[in-house]
């Protein structure tokens, strides 16, 4: 019988939608320009390496954005802002679980 879940990391992804390198890398599903461990390069990968430390609580308190002037900040704030909506915009409703917040 064919494995139908992967079991490389705890999440136990189905093989058909892997979420770590890990299980891409074991069924020889690693797609070409990715960065190591799996990762995309270039922006993509350090937005999911700043999403993952914040998920998994590598990273917390109340000054996450201290290495950034308040200048950088606001800029970050305004480039995230732009690709929320985006993304948002572009993921047909009830198709995702994790929505950008509402933006005023």
């Amino acid at each position: 019988m064919k494995q139908q879940h992967c079991d490389q990391c705890e999440n136990q992804c189905p093989v058909e939608a892997l979420q770590c390198g890990k299980g891409r890398k074991h069924f020889g599903l690693e797609p070409a320009g990715e960065g190591g461990h799996g990762q995309p390069s270039g922006p993509i990968g350090l937005l999911r390496q700043c999403g993952h430390m914040l998920h998994h609580g590598g990273a917390g308190g109340e000054d996450l954005l201290r290495a950034l002037t308040p200048g950088e900040q606001a800029e970050l704030e305004r480039l995230l802002g732009i690709l929320a909506a985006d993304w948002q915009s572009r993921c047909p409703a009830g198709k995702s679980e994790h929505r950008p917040p509402h933006q005023e």
